[in-house]
C-alpha cells in the first residue's frame, strides 16, 4: 500500500526495492524499515529543495545527487558543539573502568582524550540528526506510515 510524504507518493515498488538494504527477521519488519528509510529520505530531499540546496554536478546519477543534497542539508542545518576538555575529562572519569590496557592498568586521560572527543562528537551528531528528523516529520503531512514527529524544535 503506497504512502505519502507531503504530496509525494512512495510506491510499493520503491519499498520492495529498498528492502534489500534493511535485513530483518520478518518480511513485515523489512518492509517497515524500508518504508521508514524512504520516508526519511524524502523528508530530507524536500527540505533541501525548500532551502534551495542544489547539487553541483548535474551529470551525476540521481542517487549521487540526492546523497549530496542530504549531506549538504545536514551539514547546514545540524550543528553540534566540539567536545571540550572538561566534557572529555568528565566522560573519562565516569567510565574509567573501560580505559584499561591489556594488563588491566588504567590508561592515562591524555592518551584517550582524542578517542573520547570523537565519540562524544559522534554521539552528539547522531542525537541532533534524530531530533532534526523529528522536527521535519512533525511539520510534514505523512499518510500511510508512522514517523515519530515533534511539534516543537525542543525535543528530547
Amino acid at each position: 500500500m503506497p504512502f505519502y510524504v507531503n504530496s509525494t507518493e512512495i510506491t510499493d515498488e520503491q519499498v520492495f526495492a529498498e528492502m534489500q538494504y534493511h535485513p530483518a527477521s520478518t518480511l513485515t519488519e523489512a518492509q517497515e524499515k524500508a518504508a521508514q528509510a524512504l520516508a526519511i529520505r524524502e523528508l530530507l530531499l524536500q527540505e533541501a529543495a525548500k532551502l534551495d540546496i542544489t547539487a553541483p554536478d548535474a551529470s551525476a546519477s540521481e542517487e549521487v545527487q540526492e546523497d549530496y543534497l542530504i549531506s549538504r542539508l545536514l551539514e547546514q542545518e545540524v550543528v553540534t558543539p566540539e567536545p571540550d576538555e572538561a566534557s572529555c575529562q568528565r566522560y573519562y572519569e565516569q567510565n574509567q573502568k573501560t580505559f584499561r590496557d591489556t594488563e588491566g592498568n588504567i590508561v592515562l586521560f591524555e592518551y584517550v582524550q582524542p578517542t573520547i572527543a570523537a565519540y562524544l562528537k559522534e554521539t552528539s551528531w547522531q542525537t541532533a540528526v534524530k531530533q532534526y528528523l523529528k522536527v521535519l516529520a512533525g511539520k510534514a503531512r505523512i499518510a500511510g506510515i508512522y514517523l515519530e514527529g515533534a511539534d516543537s524544535p525542543l525535543v528530547q
